[in-house]
């Protein structure tokens, strides 16, 4: 759907005390697009014209992202930007602009847009916040004489890692850790003033019957978005938490863009998702404070395009880490995996936790852990967990080279996931990883305790966890060595597979072969990339890492 802004200029000031405004049109991210055009003019090093500002309005802008008014954005004109139905080159490239008259006054901003109604090719709008910035803190001059300049030649994608092959596909729910060495790139969206390329050095977990070794994992995101209702942790500054329990990492927005950087390669498990830089093929961005991760929607594919994020940060258990993840909206459609996890470069020996896990349709969540030899769980412990089931009766012997399922539990919600979290409006999951153990909790939309809204979280008022792994029969420092943070969207897969043709599994009433009518994931996920929009999104109210 064609979406709108509005631009304000000088003569349409004096037209009206009020300010008569004119729209210009922006044009919908096509994510099966490639970035194919080449920016013209780029030889030019100066630029001189008229600077408009625009309201953002919270529409998308030709460029596939979201801005807000305090974003140091620009959009340029048709003859610079070129075909205004596709992603063009100048996206994210950086420019300098000045006024005319006092080159003393400028400002840095980020290419995310176009202008096809700014007349000359000099011409740009830019966001409120970098005309104040310009003019005194003001938008009463309307309009303004700049001249400006790129500050960076356009950047290649950067080249995926050649994964190696998937192992052979089993019904874990298990997946594959981030792969050794990989080429990476540190996420950024409109807000950044760069998109830097590094290089991981985390290694791959090698894999097992039921892994892949390369650079995938996980679950799915999608394509549109229909913001859910935020949940908990947008709120006021943090208060103490009486329990020690202290804000280190506030992950919103960009800042959630910022921790992580993209994997690349072949979905895991036998999947059929292809990992991309999700800011560079417009799958990931900022929605105000709200991060928004979607999958490609083309059609018929060889294989689907969708992100995994990995952490550059690891964690231990010596470092007594408390995660709180508040969560808007989840993928759900069938054919997705999606995720969030930990995991450590030498899987299973360096440990696995899944904190939002499922397939398809699924309305109830699974935590699991996933260890080499020497964790497990008694039966007492897990008869004490009374809002979960065990997934296997056999499952208290954590060691995934025995059982690569491990130690997994399903929340008896029937909102904990997918479809029947969003309708319920999202929520809050908490995981607590510290020489203490492991512990999970859930908290649906409107019962989120007041301490974690206030960013003061005190557990131990929280009642029973989910799934609470005990020391003394798994040692965290033992068994979790060095994890990585998570969040992806794997595409078709053995787990989605195993549960196509099953009525009633996680919660999902009728099976997706049923309402879908495919025999199998894989070819719906390849041929139907429609259904990949709104219900396929993952949308992101915050996540917080406390400490103590």
């Amino acid at each position: 759907m064609p979406r709108s802004a509005t631009f304000l200029g000088l003569a349409a000031l004096a037209a009206s005390a009020s300010a008569s405004s004119h729209s210009f049109k922006r044009v919908p991210h096509s994510h099966a697009r490639h970035l194919e055009h080449q920016a013209p003019e780029w030889k030019r090093t100066t630029n001189s014209g008229t600077a408009y500002f625009g309201f953002q309005n919270g529409t998308q802008n030709a460029c596939g992202t979201h801005s807000s008014d305090e974003d140091m954005i620009v959009g340029l004109g048709s003859t610079i930007y070129g075909d205004l139905g596709t992603v063009s080159d100048v996206c994210f490239q950086h420019i300098t602009m000045s006024l005319a008259s006092d080159p003393s006054k400028s400002v840095d901003l980020t290419v995310v847009d176009a202008c096809a109604q700014c007349g000359a090719e000099g011409n740009t709008y830019i966001s409120p916040a970098a005309f104040k910035a310009l003019n005194g803190g003001s938008l009463d001059a309307g309009e303004l004489n700049v001249v400006w300049s790129f500050g960076s030649a356009p950047k290649p994608a950067v080249a995926a890692v050649s994964p190696a092959k998937a192992a052979a596909a089993s019904t874990s729910t298990s997946e594959a850790a981030p792969s050794a060495t990989t080429t990476s790139t540190t996420a950024s969206s409109t807000a950044s003033s760069t998109t830097s390329s590094t290089t991981s050095t985390k290694a791959a977990a090698p894999t097992t019957t039921s892994k892949a070794s390369l650079t995938t994992s996980k679950k799915p995101a999608t394509t549109t978005t229909k913001p859910a209702p935020t949940t908990s942790t947008a709120q006021p500054a943090s208060t103490s938490s009486s329990e020690g329990w202290k804000l280190t990492d506030k992950l919103e927005g960009q800042a959630f863009l910022d921790f992580f950087h993209f994997d690349s390669g072949t979905g895991d498990n036998g999947g059929n998702a292809n990992y991309v830089n999700g800011v560079q093929k417009g799958l990931a961005y900022t929605q105000g404070n709200q991060v928004v991760l979607a999958v490609d929607t083309a059609d018929s594919v060889a294989a689907r395009n969708s992100i995994r994020m990995v952490s550059d940060k690891t964690f231990n258990a010596a470092g007594q880490n408390l995660f709180i993840f508040d969560i808007a909206q989840m993928p759900a459609v069938c054919g997705t995996w999606p995720a969030v996890w930990f995991t450590g470069a030498n899987w299973p020996t360096d440990g696995e936790i899944d904190v939002v896990e499922g397939v398809s349709l699924y309305n109830k969540n699974i935590y699991s852990i996933h260890t080499g030899s020497g964790c497990s769980i008694a039966s007492s412990a897990v008869s004490a967990l009374a809002d979960v089931t065990i997934v296997e009766a056999t499952g208290t012997n954590c060691d995934a080279n025995s059982d690569p399922g491990a130690c997994g539990f399903t929340d008896k919600s029937a909102t904990s996931f997918g479809p029947g979290f969003n309708k319920a409006g999202g929520g809050v999951f908490a995981l607590e990883f510290s020489t203490d153990g492991i512990k999970n909790w859930f908290f649906q939309a409107g019962s989120v305790p007041s301490d974690i809204t206030a960013r003061a979280p005190t557990p131990s008022k929280w009642g029973a966890p989910r799934m609470a792994i005990p020391v003394d029969q798994c040692s965290p420092e033992q068994h979790f060595k060095d994890i990585m943070m998570v969040v992806d969207t794997n595409l078709g897969g053995s787990f989605t597979e195993g549960v196509w043709s099953v009525d009633g599994a996680g919660g999902q009433a009728t099976s997706c072969a049923k309402q879908t009518g495919f025999k199998t994931a894989k070819d719906y996920v390849l041929s139907q990339g429609h259904v990949f929009g709104d219900d396929a999104k993952w949308i992101m109210n915050g996540f917080y890492v406390f400490n103590k």
